[in-house]
C-alpha cells in the first residue's frame, strides 16, 4: 500500500514537472518571437513618426507678475518635457542615396585526362546601398508634451497657498534663427504654447468647514523664448524664457464631511475666480531622435 501510494505521488510530482518544462518552453518560444513582432509593429508606425525630430526635458524658476494679496511672493517651480514634431515649411527633407557595386570575376582551366582544357568563368557582383536624410530648411516646429508645478501660488487671500498645477502641452516654435553676434552654435527660437491645466480636489477650508475646491478645464496660454546651443552632436542645451497667464473662471466649493454646510456668508468671501500672470526662466537640454527609431 505504501509503495502504490509513493508510485502515485511520484507519478503525479512528474506528469507536474513536465507541464511546468512544457510551459517554461512555451514561454521561451513566445519570448523568442516576440522581438521580430515588436520590431515589424514599430516599423509599420515609422511613417507615422517619420517627423519626429527630438525632445526636450527642463526645469524653471517662475516669478508672479501680477499682485499677490496674502504677501506670498517666492518663486514657482515648474519641470516639463515635449518631444519635438517637425520642420514644417519651406524646402522638404531630401532623402540621398548612396550604391556602391562590387564586381569578381575567377577564371578557372580544367586539364582532362586526354589533355583538353576546359576554361570556366566565375562572375559575381555585390551591390551596397545606403540611405541619408537631409533636412529641409522648415521653420516651424511643433511640440507636445506635458508640464507641473507642484507647488503654484496665485497668490489670492482665502485661497490655498500652494496648489498642484500640471496637464498636457502643445506649442510650436519658430526657428532656428542666429544668434548674432553670439557664436555659430547657438540659436534662438521663438513661439506661443500653453498647458491644459485643471484644479480638482483641493483640500481647503471655510472658516472652520473642511471643504474642497475644484475649476473647470482651462488653457493656459504661454509665450516662448528658447536659446539652444550644440554642446554634442545630438544634445544641445536649452535656455528659455516664458510669460504665462493662468486664470479659473469658476471655482467651485463643496463641504468634506457629508452633513456638513458652508454657510452663505462664508461662501460669499471665498474667491469665485483666481488668476496669475507670471514669468518663467528654464533650463535643460534636448535630443535628436535619429536611431530611436526605425526607418529614420
Amino acid at each position: 500500500m505504501l509503495a502504490s501510494t509513493f508510485g502515485c505521488a511520484l507519478s503525479a510530482l512528474c506528469s507536474r514537472s513536465c507541464l511546468r518544462g512544457f510551459a517554461s518552453a512555451i514561454s521561451l518560444l513566445i519570448l523568442a518571437a516576440a522581438p521580430p513582432a515588436a520590431h515589424a509593429q514599430l516599423n509599420v508606425l515609422s511613417p507615422a513618426f517619420s517627423r519626429l525630430n527630438g525632445g526636450a526635458v527642463w526645469g524653471s524658476v517662475g516669478y508672479r507678475t501680477s499682485g499677490s494679496s496674502n504677501g506670498d511672493d517666492r518663486p514657482l517651480s515648474r519641470l516639463g518635457f515635449a518631444a519635438f514634431y517637425g520642420p514644417f515649411g519651406g524646402r522638404g527633407d531630401t532623402v540621398v542615396t548612396f550604391t556602391r557595386a562590387v564586381s569578381d570575376s575567377t577564371d578557372t582551366t580544367l586539364v582532362e585526362p586526354n589533355s583538353r582544357q576546359i576554361f570556366r568563368r566565375t562572375r559575381s557582383t555585390h551591390e551596397l546601398r545606403g540611405d541619408t536624410r537631409l533636412p529641409g530648411n522648415g521653420k516651424v516646429i511643433l511640440l507636445v508634451g506635458y508640464q507641473h508645478s507642484t507647488f503654484f501660488r496665485f497668490g489670492t487671500a482665502r485661497f490655498p497657498a500652494t496648489v498642484p498645477l500640471g496637464g498636457a502641452f502643445i506649442g510650436t516654435l519658430l526657428g532656428p534663427y542666429p544668434l548674432l553676434p553670439a557664436p555659430r552654435w547657438l540659436a534662438w527660437y521663438g513661439g506661443v504654447g500653453g498647458t491644459i491645466v485643471r484644479l480638482s480636489g483641493i483640500a481647503t477650508r471655510a472658516d472652520t468647514v473642511a471643504a474642497e475646491l475644484n475649476t473647470e478645464r482651462t488653457f493656459a496660454p504661454e509665450a516662448l523664448l528658447m536659446i539652444m546651443g550644440n554642446v554634442a552632436p545630438s544634445y544641445r542645451v536649452v535656455f528659455g524664457a516664458s510669460y504665462q497667464y493662468v486664470r479659473f473662471g469658476s471655482v467651485t466649493y463643496r463641504a468634506v464631511q457629508s452633513g456638513d454646510r458652508i454657510p452663505a456668508a462664508i461662501l460669499a468671501t471665498l474667491p469665485e475666480a483666481v488668476e496669475a500672470r507670471a514669468v518663467h526662466l528654464s533650463l535643460g537640454f534636448s535630443f535628436t531622435a535619429s536611431g530611436l527609431i526605425p526607418g529614420r
